[in-house]
């Protein structure tokens, strides 16, 4: 009776394994594929079976050997030029110690030359003529509103020095003597329109100087 179990249970255990056999088979025999067990073994054979490519087919850089054979003929070509530097660098320090104590003594009278030059045109410009006789300045306030003056000294012999207003057409406008006692001339702009005019300094009926002047009225 235990017999007949046993071979009942082997048969139903061997029609039952039969259809997976018949599955995995085809799988496990195909040479392209090979088995689970050898997927390993596989991929490893067929990375050591590809054909390796030339290293050398694609490097872009020179080889050592070329670089080496030119490198004694660099450092010969640049070994003079780093002399002529080395030699500037070393005589520098002498030449600037040297020229500094130059400089300083130079300094003070560069200085004293630039302002002695200074003031003469300084004392140019405010004046508007200057001569050996007669010396007259700028007319100041400029612009002026209610008056303006002129400072003047007559310092040689001289006939006539008068001061004369011109509007912007160049027609008199007023006239003023230059005394040799006085020193100043007063023009009065309170009654003068708005605008600009020129006043013009005449020695001996000579046009000697011309200068423009604002009237501005507040």
């Amino acid at each position: 009776m235990k017999q007949c179990i046993l071979i009942g249970f082997l048969t139903v255990l061997l029609a039952a394994t039969t259809p997976l056999r018949a599955q995995i088979a085809p799988r496990d025999s195909d040479a392209r594929k090979g088995s689970r067990l050898e997927l390993g073994r596989t991929a490893v054979s067929r990375k050591a079976t590809s054909p390796a490519m030339p290293a050398q087919r694609f490097s872009l850089v020179t080889a050592p050997a070329y670089q080496s054979l030119d490198r004694p003929n660099i450092l010969r070509k640049n070994t003079p030029i780093n002399e002529y530097y080395r030699s500037l660098l070393v005589a520098r320090p002498t030449t600037k110690a040297a020229s500094r104590p130059a400089a300083t003594e130079e300094t003070p009278a560069a200085v004293s030359e630039l302002r002695s030059g200074a003031e003469p045109e300084l004392k140019a410009e405010d004046h508007m003529y200057t001569s050996e006789r007669i010396t007259v300045s700028n007319i100041y306030p400029n612009p002026a509103s209610e008056a303006a003056e002129i400072d003047y000294q007559i310092s040689g012999p001289i006939g006539e020095a008068k001061l004369i207003l011109l509007n912007v057409l160049g027609s008199p406008v007023a006239e003023y003597e230059l005394e040799r006692n006085e020193r100043k001339v007063r023009i009065v702009t309170r009654d003068l329109a708005t605008g600009y005019y020129f006043y013009q300094l005449s020695l001996d009926g000579k046009k000697v100087a011309t200068k423009k002047l604002l009237v501005r009225h507040q």
